[in-house]
This record gives structure tokens, sequence and C-alpha cells, in this order.
């Protein structure tokens, strides 16, 4: 279709497939720049690599190694910046409407 864009960069991709364009196997709707995805295997490892948009982990996979993404066999690679982030617990309710009967303030020992 026109105006597909890749999953990963956001930018636009062309409208078949080619060397440098890509589409999931599974879902036949995820289309990606063989540049992003490549970096998606990188960071992913074997163990976590799968379709962007569908999951899928059987066919997607299977089919990146035939079309040449080289997917390393290790567990997946992480920002631990961006990783300390999510681990952070909030000190406080920040939600628009507090539904703890406690109120805002009361702030539990586990976060």
């Amino acid at each position: 279709e026109a105006n597909t864009t890749c999953l990963i960069c956001l930018e636009p991709v062309g409208d078949k497939k080619s060397y440098g364009t890509m589409v999931c196997p599974a879902c036949r709707h995820a289309w990606f720049h063989r540049g992003c995805i490549q970096g998606q295997a990188l960071r992913d490892g074997i163990a976590c690599f799968r379709c962007p948009l569908c999951r899928d982990r059987d066919a997607f996979p299977s089919e990146m190694l035939t079309m040449g993404i080289r997917i390393p066999f290790r567990l997946p690679s992480r920002d631990s910046r961006a990783e300390e982030a999510l681990l952070a617990w909030h000190s406080r309710c920040d939600a628009s409407g507090c539904l703890c009967p406690g109120g805002r303030q009361q702030a539990d020992e586990e976060g």
C-alpha cells in the first residue's frame, strides 16, 4: 500500500518488497527496513526476536534467517538507564483520579 511505514523507525518504506524492505511472513502487515529489523535482531537475540506487530516467534525468525538477517544466539541486550527507569517505584499516586482508600499521600513499602 502507499504510505506504508517501517514499524521500527516509522520512516516510509517502498510500496513493494525489495532487498531493502521486508514484510512479516506470518501477518503480512508488518513492513520494515532491512537495517531496522537487523538492529532489532541484534538487540533481541534469538530468545526474544519476533515480529514487531504480530509477535510471531515461529515463522518470523526462520524467515528472517533465510532472508539474511543475522540473529545472535544470546540473551537480549538492553539500555541499562532505560531499564532502571522502568524498574523505579513511584513514591506517590499520579493518576488523575486516585482510587486508593488511603489517598495520594499513602505510600506502600513496595512502591
